[in-house]
């Protein structure tokens, strides 16, 4: 099985160094395809990635961002299970052995998602008591529960190219701050997700990254995200109970 991973950034220094690193270490001993698209970097970026993972495999070029960049990438990749993960984030070691048995073991999963950590900028461990509180989500995942509230962390999303297909494109996040939860949404309504109770990724909470940021919006977006996929009153009402609980626990970072 081939599985190609995706990232992008613009000035994703010092952080995209070690996330392209976190993928080759991954990728040893496995047919596996890495992609980087570069928004015009001006802090070398661009020359990092070529470095690490080939020139060839580096494309330069603007976008409107994370979402814009991975539905370009989409079209170049040729690996039969994709992964997406963004430039200040990183893979565990052992994640893409993990995600090669599952998929191979469950030839009929569109998709799938995994456990996962976050960390601090310094790669340190973080937020223990969600941390847990989202993994078991994901152990007893539920079409209803991801309706409640994003329960499902991108660092550990992998989809297969052909299911990709049927699901379509990730909305801009210049649009839509909660694209990921959309999607996740989207997957869900065609498949429940082969959930794989492997650490997968480390999701890198800091100060400049949108969750970091900009989680108030983020969590706006959320709500609206949720009511664009259902009008049940119970459902909104727990999503907005817990967008902003999300948006006060994140507010500060640390």
């Amino acid at each position: 099985m081939k599985i190609t991973m995706f990232t992008s950034a613009r000035n994703g220094m010092p952080y995209l160094e070690r996330c392209l690193e976190s993928i080759l270490v991954a990728a040893e001993g496995l047919d596996v395809e890495i992609l980087y698209a570069d928004a015009c970097s001006t802090d070398g970026s661009a020359e990092c990635a070529a470095r690490l993972i080939g020139a060839a495999n580096v494309r330069v070029e603007p976008d409107q961002g994370f979402g814009d960049a991975v539905n370009r990438l989409f079209t170049r990749c040729t690996g039969d299970v994709v992964g997406t993960l963004p430039a200040d984030d990183l893979l565990a070691p052992d994640a893409l052995r993990h995600v090669a048995a599952a998929f191979e073991a469950n030839p009929r999963a569109g998709w799938g998602v995994g456990l996962y950590e976050i960390v601090d900028a310094e790669e340190r461990p973080i937020r223990p008591l969600h941390t847990n509180y989202k993994n078991f989500a994901i152990r007893h995942f539920h079409p209803w529960w991801l309706m409640a509230e994003n329960i499902l962390p991108w660092v550990s999303f992998f989809i297969r190219r052909d299911f990709r297909l049927e699901v379509g494109d990730l909305i801009n996040e210049k649009e839509c701050l909660a694209n990921d939860y959309d999607y996740f949404i989207r997957c869900t309504k065609r498949s429940r997700p082969l959930i794989i109770p492997h650490v997968l990724g480390r999701w890198r909470y800091h100060a400049t990254s949108n969750s970091g940021s900009q989680m108030r919006r983020m969590s706006h977006d959320a709500w609206k995200v949720c009511r664009s996929h259902t009008s049940n009153p119970l459902l909104l009402g727990l999503n907005a109970i817990c967008s902003t609980r999300n948006a006060f626990l994140f507010d500060k970072v640390g």
